[in-house]
């Protein structure tokens, strides 16, 4: 049986410290000797330094501004796959008020792609079709056999990017599941107001 080498961590030698401690407080003494002697050129490090800050912080606002406005438009949804649709509706929720926002979709999910609690306390349940074509009354006869039972949901929404059937209208009415069609996602996307019942 072959032996385990013990690794050994590296352990620095009390004068390697000392050097280190010594060279910090020198290098901190000339910094301090040289905002003395030359207050301008401190003043010129100091503002650069906080202009660099501000030019970042405006950038990141910029591209927070330009990724919701590029969100706006309901036809992004079209390129992304299942899982950033789940994550994409998260934000939706997140920005309409809705809070413990969760996306737990995957295998074994039994339908429950994200969940959450709406701004008055009710617990949604939201399964997630990005489809392109008809959404029939299957999907949403799978989704209203788990949302309340199994989900405890209060509010069952069924978002798709796709065209529910009419079966499927009829059956989310009669199960009482919030059914969000593509125009009603895009209404949603415009004006950030959960489509709550």
């Amino acid at each position: 049986m072959a032996r385990r080498r013990r690794r050994r961590g590296r352990t620095i030698s009390p004068g390697a410290a000392f050097a280190a401690l010594a060279g910090a407080f020198l290098a901190l003494s000339l910094l301090v000797e040289a905002v003395r002697e030359h207050p301008g050129i401190a003043a010129a490090i100091t503002g650069t330094l906080i202009a660099t800050g501000a030019a970042w912080f405006h950038l990141r606002a910029a591209a927070d501004r330009r990724l919701a406005e590029h969100e706006r438009h309901i036809s992004v949804t079209d390129g992304m796959s299942g899982t950033e649709f789940e994550f994409f509706i998260a934000r939706l929720m997140r920005a309409g008020g809705c809070r413990g926002v969760r996306v737990s979709g995957g295998s074994g999910d039994m339908g429950a792609d994200v969940t959450g609690r709406a701004p008055d306390g009710r617990r949604i349940v939201v399964q997630c079709k990005r489809y392109t074509g008809p959404l029939g009354s299957p999907h949403v006869q799978r989704f209203a056999g788990t949302a309340r039972t199994i989900h405890g949901a209060d509010v069952a929404l069924l978002v798709t990017t796709g065209h529910p059937t009419r079966q499927a209208r009829d059956v989310a009415r009669r199960c009482h599941i919030t059914l969000v069609d593509r125009t009603a996602l895009a209404r949603w996307v415009t004006t950030g107001v959960p489509p709550l019942p």
